[in-house]
């Protein structure tokens, strides 16, 4: 009994959001729908975001909370929905459904537009998309586009591809966990 409060005890030292498990309220969503964009999805500043629930792998939970905020949080930019449209669908596919999660990151390729360093954003999603239904042509056809792109982000999310990849007949949450090169 005292070595499992003890090791209660060090797990909630360790990290403060463990111990809360992920059970939601309707408090937790509401308080949700009043942050900012980068509060929510980026920095995740309460332990009821999708980002922190996602941490504490409560992937159900993440992805309610991220189709509640795109539903009724405040107005968002284009780029900014899609952001939270991919992670729900990351949640989705880390829970397990794969084909729903497909679906939503479809919903995220972007019109054609130039950045700086020339980010293939599209071809990411492809891939992913690729993976989560088992199109294994069209996945070595991204990882092999996604790869030959210059620039840190494409590097990414090209190293994430051939994770997917190396793993591709593992469940999505797995086979993101799997080495890549």
């Amino acid at each position: 009994m005292l070595a499992a409060l003890v090791t209660a005890l060090a797990l909630q030292a360790a990290s403060p959001d463990a111990a809360l498990g992920c059970a939601l309220t309707p408090d937790h969503l509401a308080a949700n729908r009043t942050l900012s964009f980068e509060s929510f999805d980026q920095a995740g500043v309460n332990p009821w975001t999708a980002r922190k629930l996602g941490e504490r792998e409560c992937y159900v939970e993440a992805a309610r909370v991220s189709e509640d905020y795109l539903l009724h949080g405040p107005e968002l930019t284009e780029r900014q929905r899609q952001v939270v449209s991919w992670h729900l669908g990351q949640y989705l596919a880390s829970s397990g459904a794969e084909l729903e999660a497909a679906r939503v990151m479809a919903t995220t390729i972007r019109r054609e537009e130039m950045t700086p360093d020339n980010f293939d954003w599209n071809t990411y999603v492809l891939g992913t998309h690729a993976f989560l239904t088992k199109d294994r042509p069209a996945m070595d056809a991204a990882v092999t586009a996604l790869s030959a792109q210059e620039g840190m982000r494409n590097q990414i999310n090209a190293r994430a591809l051939r994770r997917l990849q190396g793993c591709f007949d593992k469940p999505y949450r797995e086979a993101y966990a799997c080495p890549a090169d």
